[in-house]
């Protein structure tokens, strides 16, 4: 018997015989060009969309953030009842001064501004950070200076960092922009520098910079949390569990001094690498199990074909052998060969990753964190060159654990069954190919359940009617509108001038409609059993006019909703939705109305309001989420300067909105519009991630699929063209075409069977990681299951169909007498 000894294998080569393997393993591909060049695309298929997608996952998850010492970098929020809220600026006064486990802290947070005075009024997006930020991140100014820290004290004057794109876009590059004013907000800012291109805050692109210190020197309450956020660089050695000790101490000592609701709360202390990645990790996690999985059906694939190849060399090894070719140099060249195939794919592949690059960075979803990072870096580039020699290797093994076991004798003698694969070849063949149907399986199973969970999120009932429907969004300037009465009296007049409009059925105001962010805040009910301080229960909040639920079409469930009459000064009144209802009242939420509603919870200061409706509850955090606690207050007791003016129309809104922006011009032509656009597009970007992640789950299965295919009709191509000789003979003894069809479809149905089902028990097992990715459906849905099953049988089953064809075909006289 022909067996390679473990020493003989890894006896170092020299040079030459190198060189030598490597030529003799291109003389072999360029002999056999078609079957190369399918074994090249299979594997630069695999190659190329794992090179990709570890692309995005190392911009995205596993980098980090692009300035100095990111490593080390931390987000920090306060904590309470569970929940991450913003940091208080006196809480991040005393961090600062006092911690001992950070280098630096920088608070930041975010707004939009008008910006009048420069050609239309716009709405621009500012970062607000402490001095030190620009420390943390490392930035230095394209012309003029920083925002430094004689800026960022309450008082100081104003000043804004501007950035390369805006100097660029709305500024037209006016090289005298340093030291002049803009009009912010109706406050007159000094230009004191201008970033470089392409640096972003954080996650998103931002306009300008403003100091924090003036807009927070305000803030005297421990108990007012606007937005702001904190990022700090650990000293070497420290933490997180160390730095959140540390602040954890600073908050007890500041209970002590000032007692009070926030003596509960304590510090969330996450890297900054993972800021914003929550609800991706796990969708490119499992997009990268899926391009692995691609990738062993085209490694199985591959290595099927070489097997299938090396039967018709067996003769020519043996030969060699015979000759005195050694059994390890032997084995080297097989090795040799297949990773020159793997370069080739994994050249070939780097060509498709950077291709599905750029168009998954034009397709992507804009709110990934770093996503536009992503590139074929000196790390990615490594990554895939690992990867290419390990599928070569990989690819490699099955010849030549086979030529390990050959019988030189039964090799040398023409038509015996060491030339033509034998059993083992067979069973390992078939072996594969199950591998590969099961893996396709779960593929489909998992593409099935994220398409059954998108088509939901899409169709199903958000607790209103989004059709025609428009949403006019505002922002008003606190300089020119700095009391309640002004804001009142600005969107009574806008409203008006909009409900004239022909075509316009009704319309409504919200400052924070469905699928928006929208403020949180505890509360309680006054005559309920009082709550512990750390469940406090929470709830959004938002300001509404009397006609939004009835533009919306939300059901009014119970009570009555807002009217003229709810004055400012009279009885402060609020409508809940039924989420909050039935969490006090869970037999019966009408139960809610008439009773007392107090914000803040019962630990601190708060207004009450009587509840006086229940509607019914929408999806507020997207399409894909379930609803959340909600109170509605009328705007006539809670004016809000940030408002969306929801608009019912018939007709063409192509019509319409040109007359709404004139409405609004001819009010106040310095007021800005953040947008204006029917509403089921807004509503329609919260799925952006799940189409994303749906979408490239399709395309890894669907190319599963093709290749899952390649290989049933590969071995069954082979297995019929080394039988047929039996299948002639058995013609020429009378059997039936029938039998015969049946004879081999039997042979791909036990492949296909047991494929199928070690796929349906792995895709039952799969389910519980993907019962985070689906929406209102079960991950172990049993019809979806079968579903691809079936799906899987049938495709099986249109791949087997040519072989089981051209056996039926087979000529028994001119095969036996060619034979």
């Amino acid at each position: 018997m022909f067996s390679i000894s473990a020493a003989t294998f890894y006896q170092i080569p020299r040079v030459e015989t190198v060189l030598q393997d490597l030529r003799s393993g291109i003389r072999n591909i360029r002999s056999a060009p078609g079957f190369s060049f399918i074994l090249i695309l299979m594997l630069a298929l695999g190659i190329g969309a794992n090179t990709a997608i570890f692309s995005v996952i190392h911009a995205v998850l596993l980098s980090s953030p692009p300035y100095p010492h990111g490593e080390r970098l931390v987000e920090v929020w306060e904590a309470a009842s569970g929940q991450n809220i913003p940091v208080n600026w006196i809480n991040f006064q005393h961090w600062r001064q006092e911690n001992r486990t950070f280098e630096t802290m920088a608070g930041f947070e975010t707004a939009d501004l008008p910006l009048i005075g420069r050609g239309d009024a716009m709405l621009a997006h500012a970062a607000i950070v402490t001095s030190a930020f620009f420390r943390l991140t490392g930035w230095r100014p394209l012309m003029g200076r920083l925002i430094g820290e004689n800026d960022d004290r309450p008082g100081a004057a104003a000043a804004v960092l501007i950035t390369a794109e805006f100097w660029t876009r709305k500024l037209g590059r006016d090289p005298n922009v340093v030291g002049s004013a803009l009009n912010l907000d109706g406050k007159s800012y000094e230009v004191v520098g201008i970033l470089p291109p392409d640096l972003r805050f954080l996650t998103q692109a931002v306009d300008f910079y403003l100091p924090a210190g003036p807009r927070n020197g305000d803030v005297l309450d421990r108990g007012n949390h606007g937005s702001m956020a904190a990022v700090g660089l650990l000293k070497p050695g420290v933490t997180r569990a160390m730095a959140r000790a540390d602040l954890d101490a600073i908050m007890r000592r500041l209970a002590l001094a000032d007692p009070g609701p926030e003596s509960e709360h304590h510090t969330f202390v996450a890297w900054l690498a993972a800021f914003g990645t929550d609800d991706i990790r796990q969708p490119l996690l499992m997009l990268m199990g899926a391009v692995g999985l691609v990738l062993i059906i085209a490694c199985a694939n591959v290595a099927s074909l070489l097997l299938a190849r090396s039967t018709t060399r067996v003769r020519e090894i043996a030969i060699r052998s015979a000759i005195g070719g050694g059994r390890g140099r032997l084995a080297r060249q097989i090795l040799t060969e297949n990773l020159v195939l793997a370069a080739m794919g994994g050249g070939l592949g780097l060509v498709l990753a950077e291709v599905c690059l750029r168009v998954l960075l034009v397709v992507g979803p804009r709110d990934i964190p770093r996503l536009w990072e992503a590139s074929l870096n000196l790390q990615v580039l490594s990554f895939s060159a690992a990867l290419t020699v390990i599928t070569g290797l990989i690819a490699g093994l099955a010849p030549v654990a086979r030529l390990g076991k050959l019988d030189l004798t039964l090799a040398l003698k023409e038509g015996s069954p060491a030339a033509s694969g034998g059993r083992r070849g067979h069973a390992l063949r078939g072996g594969v190919v199950i591998a590969q149907i099961a893996v396709t399986l779960l593929l489909t199973f998992s593409c099935g359940l994220l398409l059954r969970s998108l088509a939901l999120a899409q169709t199903s009932y958000p607790g209103f009617d989004p059709e025609r429907l428009l949403a006019f969004e505002v922002q008003l300037p606190r300089s020119r509108y700095g009391s309640d009465d002004t804001v009142r009296r600005f969107y009574k007049r806008l409203i008006d001038a909009v409900r004239r409009e022909p075509g316009v059925v009704s319309v409504g105001a919200v400052n924070c409609p469905p699928s928006s962010p929208c403020a949180r805040g505890w509360y309680s009910i006054s005559d309920m059993p009082r709550p512990s301080p750390a469940n406090v229960p929470l709830t959004f909040l938002s300001s509404v006019d009397p006609s939004y639920f009835a533009t919306m079409r939300i059901h009014l469930l119970a009570g009555r909703s807002f009217t003229d009459a709810d004055r400012r000064g009279g009885p402060p009144v609020a409508v809940v939705n039924e989420k909050l209802a039935r969490f006090w009242w869970p037999m019966n939420p009408n139960l809610a109305v008439g009773h007392p509603l107090k914000f803040g919870g019962p630990y601190m200061e708060g207004s009450t309001y009587e509840i006086v409706g229940v509607v019914a509850s929408v999806s507020q955090t997207g399409l894909d989420s379930e609803p959340f606690a909600e109170v509605h207050v009328n705007f006539a007791q809670s004016a809000s300067s940030a408002m969306v003016v929801m608009v019912r129309f018939i007709g063409d809104p192509a019509r319409i909105i040109p007359s709404l922006r004139r409405d609004l011009a001819a009010i106040d032509p310095t007021v800005p519009v953040q947008s204006l656009r029917p509403f089921e597009q807004w509503i329609g970007a919260t799925l952006e991630r799940r189409r994303f992640s749906t979408s490239l789950f399709g395309i890894f299965a669907a190319l599963a699929v093709a290749l899952s295919s390649a290989g049933i009709y590969g071995m069954l191509s082979y297995w019929v063209g080394v039988r047929r000789k039996e299948i002639a003979i058995r013609f020429a003894l009378g059997a039936r075409r029938s039998r015969i069809l049946l004879w081999i479809a039997g042979q791909a149905a036990r492949v296909v069977g047991a494929g199928v089902t070690l796929g349906l028990f792995a895709s039952w097992w799969a389910s519980q990681w993907l019962s985070g990715m689906v929406f209102k459906i079960s991950a172990q849905d049993p019809s979806i299951l079968f579903a691809a099953a079936g799906a899987v049988v049938a495709i099986a089953a249109a791949a087997a169909s040519i072989p089981i064809w051209r056996a039926s075909r087979v000529d028994p006289i001119r095969t036996l007498h060619d034979a």
